[in-house]
């Protein structure tokens, strides 16, 4: 029976790498360069809700080459990948967030609901809070529940409807995925989920003294 690492390596290894190479003018010193002046860039973002700020990287700023291929080096690719699984997984679990959304279902977080004709009547359900629980029914830190409090507060106002605060509370606002993957080196997570899927299935099947699965023919049961 095929493991599910057998599955994903069948389907997805090697990865495809680009058919060039970089430009033979980017080197180490170019990059280098280039990255820290980056971290000088200063950003002033105002608004008339939260004032003016300044956006910029702080004074910890370090660039080093990383080697790749199985060197001996100190900073390999396979370090590196190891140090940020552990510390994603880490400030994941650690950050106190929740698994699901916050916002109420069947007013999909407008506080009221949308008849075809008049107007907008209040949400019987959250009874126009748009939250599905109240906050201080939340099992988190004060920390965190007070970010929740602030995304709630500014995913109100007009200025900031198009980054749905509110809909991403449960999260702190982020609403996309912690870490991000190039498709030319790597594969997808929809990928390793139908990989994984696979798997389950042919476990389940054998578990169960059920012939192989086969995607050309549906198996029913009767009792």
């Amino acid at each position: 029976m095929r493991t599910q690492r057998e599955i994903w390596t069948r389907n997805h290894w090697p990865p495809t790498k680009p058919a060039t190479s970089s430009p033979p003018y980017v080197t180490v010193a170019v990059l280098t360069k280039t990255a820290r002046a980056a971290a000088r860039v200063r950003v002033t973002v105002a608004s008339g809700a939260v004032g003016e700020h300044e956006l910029g990287w702080g004074e910890q700023f370090d660039v080093r080459e990383i080697a790749a291929f199985g060197t001996d080096t100190e900073f390999t690719d396979q370090a590196v990948a190891a140090y940020v699984a552990k510390h994603a997984t880490k400030f994941a679990d650690a950050s106190g967030t929740l698994d699901r959304a916050l916002f109420c279902r069947p007013c999909q977080g407008r506080g009221a609901t949308l008849p075809t004709h008049g107007t907008p009547l209040p949400c019987t359900t959250c009874d126009g809070t748009r939250q599905a629980l109240p906050r201080p029914r939340l099992a988190v830190a004060r920390h965190v529940r007070q970010m929740i409090r602030t995304c709630l507060e500014l995913g109100g106002l007009p200025e900031f409807t198009g980054l749905k605060l509110w809909k991403w509370a449960h999260v702190l606002g982020f609403r996309g995925h912690f870490s991000t993957k190039s498709r030319h080196y790597s594969t997808t997570l929809g990928a390793l989920r139908d990989a994984r899927r696979a798997w389950r299935t042919e476990q389940a099947y054998a578990h169960a003294g059920l012939p192989k699965s086969d995607a050309t023919t549906t198996l029913v049961v009767g009792r």
